[in-house]
Parts: C-alpha cells; sequence; structure tokens
C-alpha cells in the first residue's frame, strides 16, 4: 500500500539546529490572565527574538537539546529526526530515504531496526506524494518513487520487510530474528496482516446499519485478542521472547500505533490501557522505554491527519466515545490551558516520555526561537494565496505563498507565545477572537495546525505549543 502523508513539511522550519551564542538578558516573567488587553500589553512589552532565544537557551532543557544537537553533529547521540551517520563517512555503507515528515509507519520500522541493530548510516528525506513533489533525482534513482528506500552499497533495494531482512542478513551482530523462532515469527507476520486488513475494514468502510453491522468491530477486536494472547505466550513483553524487539515487534508497532489513533477517533474504542489487551499495553510500556521508539513515535492528531492520504476516509461512529475522542483530537477540547497530560489521558503520555511541564513548554520555545523568521513567515501562508499546485493531502500546500503583510504582527505574537511558554504562568483565555483580530489568528491557526511529531517536536512540546497558540489567539 502507498504510504503518504498530509501535513506540509516543517522539519527545515522547526528542526534546524543553532550554535550557542553569547547571552546577556532573560525575559521578565509574564503573570496576567488571557484577555484581549493582556493580550495587548504583551504585545507591546514583548522582547526581541535575540533576548528569547538565550533565554530559551538557558533553560535546562535548552542547554540539553544544544548537547543534543552538538553530539548529533558528530553522529553521536541518540535516536533523532536528524541525519545521522555514527562512524566516518567513508565508513557508511547504509543510506536511508525515508519520508520527509517522520510519519510514514514502513519507514518508520526500518528506522527503529536501524537505531536498534546501531547500523551507521545517513538519511535523505524525500517528500510523500501526498503532500509535496519528489526530487527528480530521486525518481532517477527509484523510478516508482515509493518509500521506504535503502541504498547498501550503491545497490537500492524497496519494500520494507525486504529492507530488514537484508539488514539482518548484512549486519547479524545484534540479530533480531532468532533461529529458533523463525517458524514462529512467519505465523506472527501472517496474524499481523489480518489485524491490518481487519482494521482497514473497520476504520476505512463505512459500517453495515441494522441488526448485522458491528461484525467489523467484532472481527477486529478478536484478531486483537490473537494479538494479545501471543504476546503473553513467551516470557518478557516481546512476540519471539528476549530482552529486546525482533523484526516481528516492529513490523507491529508501527501499524498498531496508528490503530490506537483511528480507532478512537472514528470508533470510539480506546486499546490503550484496558485489562482485556493488557500484554499489548505491557508491549507498548517496553517499547515507551526504548529511545528508537522515542525518536520515531507520532501523536494521535498527526495521526488522523495523515492516515487518510494514504488509507482513505475513515469512517466515524455516532457513538458519544467517538465524538468525544475527536473533540480532544482535534484539539477543540485538548488544546486548551491547562493541559492534563498523563499516562491515563485518551492519548497516554507514559512516565517514561513526559519530561514534566515545565520541560515540554521550554522545548516548544526553544524550537520557536531558533528559527523564528522562517516560522513567521510560515504562519503567514495563513493569509496568503493557495500554491499553484494543490496535492491530496488537507493540510499541505507547499507552494503556498505567505502574506507578508501580517509579518510584523505575527512576529509580535510568536514573541508572546515564547514569553509565555518560558513563563509557565498563563491563565485559561476568557476572550474570544475579536473581529479585528481575525485574521491574525488565522496565520497562529495554520501555524498551530501543522505542528507535527515527531518531526517538529514531541507530543508533549507540541500540545503545549498548540494550547498556548490558542491562548493568544482567543484573546486577539
Amino acid at each position: 500500500m502507498p504510504c503518504s502523508v498530509s501535513f506540509t513539511p516543517l522539519g527545515r522550519i522547526f528542526g534546524r539546529a543553532l550554535r550557542t551564542s553569547n547571552v546577556r538578558r532573560t525575559t521578565r516573567p509574564v503573570r496576567a490572565a488571557m484577555t484581549s488587553g493582556a493580550v495587548a500589553a504583551l504585545l507591546k512589552a514583548a522582547p526581541s527574538w535575540e533576548d528569547l532565544k538565550t533565554a530559551s537557551q538557558n533553560t535546562d532543557t535548552g542547554k540539553k537539546l544544544i548537547a543534543e544537537e552538538a553530539l548529533r553533529a558528530k553522529g553521536e547521540g541518540s535516536p533523532h529526526t536528524a541525519s545521522k551517520f555514527g562512524a566516518s563517512e567513508a565508513d557508511v555503507r547504509v543510506t536511508f530515504y525515508r519520508d520527509h515528515a517522520a510519519w510514514c509507519p514502513y519507514c518508520q520500522k526500518v528506522w527503529m531496526m536501524l537505531e536498534e541493530k546501531r547500523i551507521p548510516y545517513r538519511i535523505e528525506r524525500i517528500n510523500m506524494r501526498s503532500y509535496g513533489d519528489k526530487p527528480a533525482w530521486f525518481l532517477e534513482k527509484v523510478p516508482s518513487g515509493l518509500l521506504p528506500v535503502l541504498e547498501l552499497d550503491g545497490q537500492f533495494i524497496t519494500e520494507s520487510l525486504v529492507i530488514m531482512q537484508t539488514l539482518e542478513q548484512n549486519y547479524p551482530d545484534i540479530p533480531m530474528i532468532p533461529e529458533q523462532e523463525f517458524d514462529r515469527a512467519n505465523v506472527l507476520l501472517r496474524l499481523e496482516r489480518k489485524l491490518f486488513s481487519d482494521w482497514c475494514g473497520l476504520v476505512f468502510r463505512p459500517s453495515m446499519p441494522g441488526p448485522f453491522g458491528g461484525g467489523a468491530r467484532k472481527g477486529f477486536e478478536q484478531t486483537f485478542d490473537q494479538v494479545d494472547a501471543a504476546l503473553g505466550e513467551l516470557p518478557g513483553p516481546w512476540f519471539l521472547g528476549g530482552d529486546t524487539p525482533s523484526i516481528v515487534d516492529l513490523q507491529y508497532v508501527s501499524h498498531i500505533e496508528r490503530m490506537n489513533a483511528s480507532c478512537l477517533y472514528w470508533k470510539g474504542m480506546q486499546l490503550r490501557g484496558t485489562s482485556r489487551w493488557a500484554n499489548v499495553e505491557r508491549w507498548f510500556a517496553a517499547f515507551e522505554e526504548r529511545p528508537s521508539y522515542h525518536a520515531s513515535k507520532s501523536d494521535y492528531y498527526t495521526h488522523i491527519m495523515d492516515i487518510p492520504p494514504q488509507y482513505g476516509p475513515g469512517y466515524s461512529d455516532s457513538s458519544k466515545e467517538a465524538q468525544a475522542a475527536q473533540l480532544e483530537i482535534d484539539g477543540v477540547t485538548g488544546w486548551k490551558l491547562p493541559l492534563k497530560l498523563s499516562s491515563s489521558s485518551p492519548e497516554p503520555l507514559p512516565d517514561s516520555m513526559n519530561p514534566g511541564e515545565e520541560a515540554a513548554r521550554h522545548e516548544a520555545a526553544y524550537k520557536l526561537s531558533i528559527n523564528a523568521k522562517a516560522i513567521t513567515k510560515f504562519a503567514c501562508r495563513g493569509m496568503g494565496e493557495k500554491g499553484a499546485k494543490q496535492f491530496s493531502a488537507p493540510l499541505a500546500d507547499p507552494y503556498a505563498v505567505p502574506n507578508l503583510n501580517f509579518e510584523s504582527k505575527v512576529d509580535e505574537m510568536l514573541r508572546v507565545a515564547v514569553c509565555l511558554l518560558l513563563d509557565g504562568s498563563a491563565k485559561p483565555s476568557t476572550d474570544k477572537t475579536s473581529k479585528h483580530g481575525k485574521d491574525a489568528a488565522k496565520c497562529l491557526a495554520y501555524l498551530r495546525d501543522r505542528v507535527g511529531v515527531p518531526r517538529d517536536m514531541s507530543f508533549p512540546a507540541a500540545q503545549q505549543l498548540r494550547a498556548h497558540l490558542n491562548l493568544i489567539i482567543d484573546g486577539i
């Protein structure tokens, strides 16, 4: 099945690293309820971007991010969306071609395998057809244009499972298919395809009305029961036992991650944190301890926007559970301060991936401040012209033309956002967007809706940024 995603790539906007500069001043605390008057006062008093960048770099989170960027520049450090070498350039045999936004499920499993096996590699990011044109040089090498692609010693390999088998054969030092479990692995891989088929039948086809409806849900749940049972057959959390995940685990996790989001959003089905699928929950908890999963895991909103261009539209139930999930994931109820992110939230944030509220705010502030000019111009697309060429992903418009008449206003509002993210004392909004502020609000909303995980920042940081942008939208 073709892999595609639905946002305009922002990786070069949020993700560009900057060197540490000498710092002199930090921001002063901001303490105000979000009314239109409070926003107006903050707009006049917001520090410069240079001061805000200095302040964000001087937080504990900023210092940590700078240190991680320095390690990645040397091919070291923990897994990340940025290119990684892990060896001298001359010794790198592998080039990994993956989607620009780091959302493709087939790319994700290959990416995780490269990290789990500690294979030195370089990354080339390629657009998905649903949100942008593919470069001509890539199509010359791979005429189909499909991702992922692995280039190993000059040879190009496609299809994720074939790529994974090739990596296993060429890099056997950290085995991911134990020989004694080969037959079991094949049985489980067939079960994964059945689960995938049942998921497609549940989410991407209309439910049958009347007494014969509900068969797709029952079939999916029964197959998910089989998956849960398989995870309980051997010691430890993994499908093939042992202390580390196998190719089988990687084959399952990228799609079950997307099932978690889509089943909740369109069907009101919560797959996480239930006693019925306790082994699946234990398996996810084990993945959520692993750096390779930290780096590649997305959030529910990103998945809900990137799934339809790949698989077709999701069909929603009319249940109260589905309606509540949609309000939460779309941000109507979920992107409001104060945020309540925890392991028991509808979208669970495990302790292993929860840096705390302050660190999440400071990560968002850092990502905004180091690329403020590019982000400001990008947000101005909200009042600009659509691109001459359009793509199927609903939020993708790579050729859009920003309306720079709003650049100064957007710049001011984003500086206020960083102030509030750094300070942490902003209170819930008590206003709604005024007629005078509605055009500028469209620019902030354009940016808010295109914050992607993991491409731009972590899930907790993205939620903080989305909520703080909503705060300002309500107050202008």
